[in-house]
């Protein structure tokens, strides 16, 4: 069901209903309509989720194929500097570290799980 792709987009963001219902130009109740199964997003609708937050609409029509498509990504560059670029030198050293570290879990994991 749309509906139910939907909330789980919204909430997958960390947004409110109203948030993501402004972020996509439509009102809280119809956001809520939408949510609950009562009424379908047209077209227009579907694809500003798309554009805005990278969804993959053939998911969120059929709920199949990935959440997000990958090029969304580039999406996010811009808003990753500048929270890195907000950080202090030390912070900044930090984070990469840890992100760092998390690449090569994640590397093991995907060569365990190609095996």
């Amino acid at each position: 069901m749309i509906g139910r792709r939907l909330k789980k987009i919204r909430r997958k963001l960390g947004l409110t209903q109203k948030e993501f219902a402004t972020s996509i130009e439509i009102s809280e109740a119809t956001l809520r309509r939408y949510e609950s199964g009562q009424n379908f997003p047209d077209a227009e609708v579907l694809e500003r989720i798309a554009d805005k937050y990278g969804v993959n609409i053939h998911w969120l029509v059929t709920g199949k194929g990935p959440m997000f498509l990958r090029d969304s990504y580039k999406n996010i560059e811009p808003e990753l500097l500048e929270i890195l670029t907000s950080l202090s030198p030390e912070h900044q050293r930090k984070l990469m570290e840890i992100l760092g570290e998390l690449s090569d879990v994640l590397c093991r994991f995907k060569r365990k799980e190609e095996k």
